[in-house]
């Protein structure tokens, strides 16, 4: 009867979730440690010591360590031929402490290549399903799109004397949204006669004599990958001095330009002049359903529908502060969320919030900027740093407030390939030889691993959230070639099913 007596209120208190804490002599409730990890697959470490039991979730493939005592825990998980993720985490009475974005990176990864024959950057389709990749040399450039599937040439455009544009422009080759066509920013060095240098005022270089006097030509080629048709969009729409050309992302035949700061929509196969949508224009952006663009010297924000001609509305009414120079790119997610990059490389957001509207200053600087696909973040970079805003109130753990901004990483070398991971809670870069991921999760400390180190200190990444596939370029015998990693491990269905085999 006192055994009775004193083990069964300690067998009814644990299955309530209590503990006894012998430091304290009393009952305290337990708390959790809930997992999600990949791979599915792992070991648990509690203060060093495995975890043999883990209950299972099998709704959303997550995992219950229970029965925990509140206090600080030592927390590693890992698996056989990954990187470890280990954090110092406080567990609390009847809380459960979640961590639902674990990702483990491979010591090693198997690489596909793709035999380009050597390139300079490349583009992958909407469909991603093929890839288009430049190759440059002194006497001019080509374009050809290999297929991601079966990894054979498709189509070649050559364009000798043409070489593909400098990063100065931030031009790149912009597919249409079904594939259907690709633009191609190209430029060439013309020579000029001095009188011609003074009737068209050519920018020549200071030590040039007037026989060598010369000037860049900006050029956008269409291209049919079905056809291999080149068409020269400066002759089509009779206009020069073309940048940021963008696909119509309802219409194939139809695309968007800036030239001499007057926004345009253009038919590529009717020559007749393009439609003129606004001058004074000096960004601008597409959604799915309008165009948005900043007009000088306010910078205010309008939209249209995406024929240019209806729907006009004005989406600001200020800018935070007075600008010394024009915007330069747009990104827009919503009619409630644009950020802003200047000439100067000073970051600028409208959010219309949960709590509040902020038109505010978010960095200098900055080299480029993305939102997330749920419209809760924006990731925005530096040469030497990475950071994240955060338009939304966030719920989930780790908690985070409308309007914070948070330094994610910093770097002494030069960071490159910034861009969100397919779960939107790691950032993928490059910095040197070394691609690697970075958690959002500040708790403790963020987790950073590499994913691969290249042969060459300047590789191209990108990362494809569809085919979940990392490509990027490598050199051997000095000849950059696109090579691709499967990343993360695929994973099984409802935790039911194992994940498929590796290819």
């Amino acid at each position: 009867m006192a055994i009775f007596l004193v083990v069964a209120p300690i067998i009814v208190m644990n299955a309530w979730g209590y503990r006894f804490d012998f430091q304290h002599g009393v009952f305290v409730h337990s708390g959790t440690i809930t997992l999600k990890t990949n791979p599915q697959n792992f070991n648990v470490y509690i203060d060093g010591e495995p975890e043999p039991s883990k209950q299972t979730d099998r709704i959303n493939s997550s995992n219950n360590i229970t029965g925990l005592l509140p206090k600080s825990y030592d927390l590693t998980v890992s698996a056989d031929g990954f990187q470890t993720w280990r954090k110092n985490t406080e567990v609390h009475s009847g809380i459960s402490t979640e961590f639902w974005n674990i990702l483990l990176v491979k010591n090693n990864y198997s690489h596909t290549p793709y035999a380009t024959g050597g390139i300079d950057k490349f583009f992958i389709s909407p469909k991603n399903d093929f890839i288009a990749f430049v190759k440059s040399d002194d006497s001019g450039s080509t374009i050809k799109i290999i297929s991601i599937n079966d990894k054979t040439i498709s189509s070649a455009f050559s364009f000798p004397g043409w070489q593909f544009t400098d990063d100065s422009r931030e031009e790149n080759i912009e597919w249409s949204p079904n594939g259907d066509y690709i633009s191609i920013p190209l430029k060439r060095t013309l020579a000029a006669t001095p009188e011609k240098v003074a009737s068209e005022k050519i920018t020549t270089a200071k030590d040039s004599a007037p026989a060598t006097e010369t000037k860049t030509e900006n050029a956008y080629f269409i291209g049919n990958p079905d056809n291999k048709n080149i068409l020269n969009l400066n002759d089509i729409v009779n206009k020069n001095d073309l940048k940021n050309v963008r696909w119509d992302p309802r219409d194939k035949n139809y695309l968007f330009f800036l030239s001499e700061y007057s926004l345009y929509r253009a038919n590529i196969n009717d020559q007749t002049d393009p439609t003129r949508i606004a001058d004074n224009v000096s960004s601008f952006d597409i959604s799915k359903t309008g165009i948005y663009y900043t007009q000088m010297p306010t910078e205010l924000v309008f939209r249209t529908n995406l024929d240019g001609k209806s729907g006009l509305t004005q989406i600001t009414n200020n800018f935070p502060e007075e600008l010394s120079s024009p915007n330069n790119k747009l990104i827009v997610f919503d009619d409630m969320r644009i950020a802003f990059l200047n000439t100067n490389k000073n970051l600028y957001i409208f959010n219309r919030g949960d709590l509040n509207t902020y038109f505010r200053k978010l960095g200098s600087n900055v080299s480029g900027m993305q939102f997330s696909n749920d419209g809760k973040k924006l990731l925005f970079w530096t040469d030497n740093g990475i950071s994240t805003y955060f338009l939304r109130q966030w719920s989930v753990q780790p908690e985070r407030f409308e309007n914070e901004v948070q330094d994610i990483t910093r770097y002494s070398d030069q960071i490159r390939n910034v861009q969100w991971f397919k779960d939107y809670e790691h950032v993928i870069f490059n910095t040197g030889q070394y691609t690697k991921i970075i958690e959002l999760d500040a708790r403790d400390h963020r987790v950073s691993m590499d994913l691969l180190k290249t042969n060459t200190a300047s590789p191209s990444i990108v990362y494809n959230n569809y085919l979940e596939r990392l490509f990027f370029t490598d050199s051997e015998k000095n000849a950059s070639d696109i090579y691709s990693i499967t990343f993360p491990e695929p994973g099984g269905f409802l935790g039911l099913f194992p994940p498929p085999a590796q290819q």
